[in-house]
C-alpha cells in the first residue's frame, strides 16, 4: 500500500507538471501582459500562503491587497522606488501604532515587512526583466535553468550525497547535490557557447547560470527556513503533489530578482 501511495503522489506531481508547466512557459514566451498577470497571481497567492504560515490573523486581506498594489506600482511607475519604501514603512508603522500589543506588535510588523518584500517586491523585479527586455527569452531561459538545477541537485544528492546537514533548515540537502546544481547551468552554458547556440549574449548567459545555480538554490533554502520557522511541510496544499505556489516559485523569486539587479548594476 505504501508503494501504491508513493506512486500515486508521483503521478500527481507528473500530472500537475504536464498541465501547469506549459502554462508557465507559454506566459514567459508570450511576455508582456501574460507575464504581468502570471506574477500578479504568484504575488497574491504567495502573499496569502506566507501570511497563513506566519499566522498573522485578521489583517491578512489588507496586506495581501497592499502587496498587490506594491507589485503593480513597481512595474507601472518607475523612478519612485525609495518613495514607495518610505510609504510602506509609514503604513506599517501606523498600523502597528493603532493595533499596539506589547508582546506581538513588533514581531508582527517585521513579519509583514518581510512578506511584502518577498511576495510583492521580488515578483515585480522579475516582471521588470520581461518588460525591460521584451522580445528576448531571459525569463524563459532562467526558468529552464532552474528546473535543470533542481533536477540535477536532487538526483545527484540522492545518489551521491554523503555530506548532509550542510544547512540546518534543510538537513536532507547535501554538499554534493548543492555543488552539482551550482555547476549544472554553467556546464550547459559552456556547451551551448561551444556549439554556437546563441540564445543570448555570453554576459547574460553567465548571469543566468549564476542566478539559477546559486541564488535559485538559496531561494529554495529561504523558503525552507520560513517553513521550518512556521512548523509546516508545505506553504499550502493548493497544488496536488507540489505543495503551494511558494513551494514552486521559491527558487525563481530569489534567482529572478538577483538577475534583475545584476542586469541593472553590471555593465
Amino acid at each position: 500500500m505504501g508503494r501504491a501511495l508513493i506512486l500515486s503522489e508521483l503521478q500527481k506531481r507528473i500530472l500537475v507538471s504536464v498541465v501547469f508547466g506549459p502554462i508557465l512557459l507559454f506566459a514567459l514566451w508570450m511576455q508582456g501582459v501574460y507575464t504581468v498577470l502570471l506574477f500578479a497571481l504568484i504575488s497574491v497567492v504567495g502573499g496569502y500562503e506566507y501570511l497563513k504560515m506566519m499566522r498573522l490573523g485578521k489583517w491578512d486581506l489588507l496586506w495581501i491587497l497592499y502587496g498587490l498594489a506594491l507589485y503593480i506600482t513597481l512595474i507601472t511607475i518607475r523612478g519612485y522606488d525609495l518613495e514607495l519604501v518610505w510609504l510602506t514603512f509609514l503604513v506599517l508603522m501606523l498600523q502597528t501604532l493603532f493595533t499596539w500589543n506589547e508582546g506581538s506588535s513588533i514581531p508582527r510588523a517585521f513579519k509583514i515587512a518581510f512578506g511584502l518584500f518577498y511576495a510583492g517586491v521580488l515578483p515585480a523585479l522579475i516582471v521588470r526583466i520581461g518588460l525591460d527586455h521584451y522580445g528576448r527569452p531571459l525569463l524563459l531561459v532562467l526558468v529552464l535553468m532552474i528546473w535543470l538545477v533542481d533536477s540535477v541537485a536532487y538526483f545527484i544528492g540522492m545518489r551521491f550525497g554523503k555530506h548532509r546537514n550542510l544547512f540546518s533548515v534543510s538537513p536532507n540537502k547535501s554538499l554534493e547535490g548543492f555543488l552539482a546544481g551550482m555547476l549544472a547551468p554553467a556546464i550547459v552554458m559552456i556547451i551551448l557557447y561551444m556549439c554556437k547556440v546563441a540564445w543570448l549574449p555570453a554576459r547574460e548567459m553567465i548571469l543566468i547560470a549564476v542566478a539559477a545555480g546559486i541564488f535559485g538554490q538559496l531561494g529554495d533554502l529561504l523558503e525552507s527556513m520560513l517553513k521550518r520557522y512556521s512548523g509546516v511541510k508545505d506553504s499550502s496544499h493548493l497544488i496536488p503533489g507540489h505543495g503551494g505556489v511558494l513551494d514552486r516559485t521559491d527558487s525563481l523569486l530569489l534567482a529572478g530578482s538577483f538577475l534583475y539587479i545584476a542586469l541593472q548594476v553590471l555593465p
